[in-house]
């Protein structure tokens, strides 16, 4: 007689929600759906988090082993926080669960079968540093002869590199359209590449790049792996999926070939804005094209704004042609409308929003519940010197704070020894930009120069090139001569503006465009400083301002407990997936956001709308946006008026109230 006996897939686990109460309809739709493909559109603030959460520990429940899901997040931390919400909800260990980004992902997979595509079981991972370094070599060995033009630096060869793998462009068109400066180099950059790879091999090492690159390979030439990974993950769950690129989705879909297509993604299409990192946008939108009978759910009730904000960001996506439609509605109390305004330049705008902020601070709102967004980290130049003034303290999250970037110095040192011929710190830095100048160069140069009645004197002296090899003579005749040239108008106008403006004329741009990445943004930053550098009467002021602001920047942050909050500046792209309270959106205006750069690539403004859609989406119960009248720029229109942004000027002005500057504290009253 045989016995039969039933076990429970759920036992050993506390259930401990209620889905009829912690999830609205579309959320429990999405979580308790069955087999096959699923596209969860999920709008900004609609509990996109929770329903992931809720879903792998509703697969838990149903009799999933923790080994048989894969969450692929875009950063281990949210994974982290995803998979201790899945320990509460089941009171299980998630720990089996493979749960982190694409790359740690990838390094798990490739640990177990990346001898199948010539890995070995021990393979180092190059970071970032390693990489520039790795190129470096690369570099050295290709002994590329650079005479007047600049050879892209290893910073920059590692952001082609990686452009080229994540977009799955040839490198050569990569750089036919994104740096077209640099393709009479193309031979010398494929034979660095090339190099670079062969290093990486015999390195036994990768970057994180090839953690993605192996792994589609182990799945394309074996079909029986895929197909053993396939079976293993039962369920794959990824998030973002608006932000993944070609290799990513290729992978998980793969993959998903041998487990009946029990993929779940989601994201917002809205909130796709990472093009320029080579997340491709058809990911998400194609993606029942590409994976027939997918069942769509959409998330559409927003628990983060205020109706009135809610509909000022309904109103501006609504533009965008190529989405999937929805719209979000509120579930929060009514508040007050988005305010526009206008403001003559920008350094009332920048008066104006700190004045606001200390306002608001006074109202009871803490200053780690603001936040101030912007388009280009360079449009934050003004407010941060703003800021310190007021000692409002702060944190960027766009980067470097803007004063203490490689490039701001570069370019203050050619101001400071204008006022100071004897500052050996600035001549070393001007020295070590040109070609074949090292530092033992730059010492024997100083030891000349310091000697000196007249440093400036004696660093423009025709003789001083003979202490230099015949190959790095040219470049430094170019430079004396611009210094020159910089020293005559110097003393003929006191205008640091014009001065920063006239070294951006000089061979300097060269050598930004060479050694930085991202030059069209660095070159910002610096056309940036320019205006800021217009509120000063002199150099000597100007220059003095900057020290004195780092100084009391660096007070700001080491005060005491009273001061550990701070306001929040930072860049669209650094905001997504944050909120705050009352949020103000910078420089609207049209040049600035949507950046004119953008506007020039094909589907760039529905991008930019994309953009402006997750800044607007960020703010819970306030929202400012303000814009300067005036263009500051010495690029010929200064004077000039600016338009509006048209992000603003396409939506409806009842749903939004026009603001206006009554008065302004004297701020920069007392300039030198």
């Amino acid at each position: 007689m045989t016995r039969t006996f039933t076990v429970h897939p759920s036992s050993g686990l506390a259930r401990n929600w209620d889905l009829e109460h912690d999830l609205n309809d579309a959320q429990r739709s999405a979580v308790t759906c069955g087999q096959g493909p699923k596209l969860v559109i999920a709008g900004a603030g609609s509990g996109k988090t929770r329903t992931i959460t809720y879903r792998v520990a509703f697969l838990l429940m149903k009799g999933l082993h923790p080994s048989q899901i894969m969450l692929a997040t875009f950063t281990n931390k949210a994974a982290r926080e995803m998979l201790s919400r899945v320990e509460t909800l089941t009171g299980s260990q998630s720990a089996g669960i493979w749960g982190g980004t694409f790359h740690a992902l990838g390094n798990r997979v490739l640990r177990q079968y990346g001898t199948l595509v010539g890995l070995s079981a021990n393979f180092s991972i190059l970071d970032e540093d390693d990489q520039r370094q790795l190129l470096k070599v690369a570099l050295a060995d290709a002994k590329i002869k650079v005479e007047q033009k600049r050879f892209p630096a290893p910073a920059v060869l590692q952001d082609l590199l990686s452009l080229s793998f994540n977009t799955q462009q040839d490198l050569a068109k990569v750089v036919e359209e994104r740096m077209p400066h640099f393709s009479p180099w193309m031979e010398a950059i494929l034979k660095i590449a090339a190099g670079y790879e062969a290093k990486k091999r015999s390195a036994n090492a990768v970057d994180y790049d090839d953690l993605l690159r192996y792994w589609w390979l182990l799945l394309e030439r074996h079909p029986d792996i895929a197909q053993r990974l396939g079976g293993q993950f039962r369920a794959i769950l990824v998030d973002e999926y608006q932000d993944t690129n070609t290799i990513q989705a290729c992978i998980v879909e793969r993959m998903a070939q041998h487990n009946g297509m029990n993929l779940m993604v989601v994201g917002d299409d809205a909130q796709s804005i990472y093009r320029f990192r080579g997340a491709n946008y058809d990911n998400i939108l194609k993606f029942p094209q590409r994976n027939p009978k997918t069942e769509i759910f959409k998330l559409e009730v927003n628990y983060r704004s205020t109706p009135q904000i809610l509909e000022f960001t309904n109103a501006s996506i609504l533009h965008n042609s190529t989405q999937y439609q929805k719209i979000l509605t509120a579930q929060r109390p009514s508040g007050s409308l988005p305010v526009v305004i206008p403001i003559q330049t920008a350094f009332e705008e920048a008066a104006f929003v700190a004045e606001r902020i200390l306002q608001l601070r006074d109202e009871g709102v803490p200053l780690a519940e603001m936040a101030v967004l912007y388009r280009a980290h360079a449009h934050s130049t003004i407010l941060q010197a703003e800021l310190i003034k007021r000692n409002i303290p702060y944190e960027v999250r766009s980067g470097i704070r803007f004063f203490e970037q490689a490039h701001i110095k570069d370019v203050v040192a050619h101001l400071k020894i204008l006022d100071n011929p004897f500052d050996e710190i600035a001549w070393r830095r001007l020295w070590l930009m040109l070609p074949r100048i090292g530092n033992a160069t730059t010492q024997r140069l100083w030891q000349k120069v310091s000697q000196a009645a007249e440093p400036f004197v004696a660093a423009v002296d025709p003789t001083l090139k003979d202490i230099l090899a015949a190959a790095a003579q040219p470049a430094f005749i170019r430079f004396q001569k611009d210094l020159r040239s910089l020293r005559t108008l110097a003393q003929e106008t006191p205008s640091a503006s014009t001065l920063i403006q006239t070294v951006l004329e000089t061979p300097y741009l060269d050598y930004l465009r060479a050694t930085y990445e991202s030059f069209e943004s660095r070159l910002e930053d610096l056309q940036q400083l320019a205006i800021f550098a217009q509120a000063y009467r002199t150099l000597r002021g100007f220059l003095s301002e900057l020290v004195l602001l780092g100084e009391l920047y660096g007070q700001q942050m080491t005060s005491g407990a009273e001061d550990s909050e701070r306001l929040i500046l930072s860049s669209v792209h650094q905001a997504k997936g944050l909120e705050w309270r009352v949020v103000f959106v910078i420089r609207m205006c049209e040049g600035a956001f949507p950046s004119e750069i953008a506007l020039r690539e094909e589907q760039g403004e529905e991008e930019e709308r994309r953009i402006f859609y997750v800044a607007t989406t960020r703010a819970r119960d306030e929202l400012y946006l303000t814009y300067p009248l005036m263009d500051m720029s010495l690029r010929g229109n200064r004077g000039m008026l600016l338009h509006p942004s048209r992000f603003l000027r396409e939506i409806r002005f009842t749903l939004y109230e026009q603001g206006q500057i009554e008065s302004l504290p004297q701020a920069w009253s007392d300039l030198n």
